[in-house]
């Protein structure tokens, strides 16, 4: 494993706690302290994660300029990871008989590792002449 690859799996993990944080804590506070419906706060929850996503892992995990572009297939990579997830969830919880702390275990474990692929050779495309050196 090369240390920049390393690098870019522990500001992925970084990024990542700082999005899901940023997902709990706005849903919450929306929920709770603006009253809005539990499934709205979450969508705003979500949302807002998704923006510490993208401009945390374009600085940060993988030091790339922001364009339109990177945007799009940064949707396009967080919704579909988002549908996998619950798809791959319903197949394992009607599919087979393990208990659901494994099954979402599963889905929790694999999620992470897809998405770090989606974005590392996808979404900010390595190799671009708007990459910035590590």
């Amino acid at each position: 494993m090369t240390i920049r690859l390393l690098r870019q799996l522990v500001c992925f993990g970084i990024v990542g706690v700082a999005a899901t944080l940023t997902h709990y804590l706005m849903a919450l506070g929306s929920h709770e302290g603006l009253g809005l419906n539990l499934y709205a706060a979450n969508l705003l929850g979500y949302v807002t994660a998704m923006a510490v996503s993208f401009y945390g892992h374009g600085w940060l995990t993988f030091r790339v300029a922001l364009t339109r572009a990177t945007l799009q297939r940064f949707v396009i990579a967080s919704v579909s990871t988002f549908l996998s997830s619950e798809i791959l969830l319903w197949a394992l919880e009607t599919g087979t008989s393990l208990p659901h702390r494994i099954t979402l275990s599963i889905v929790v474990i694999s999620v992470p590792v897809v998405s770090f692929i989606l974005n590392k050779f996808w979404v900010y495309r390595p190799g671009s002449a708007a990459s910035r050196s590590d």
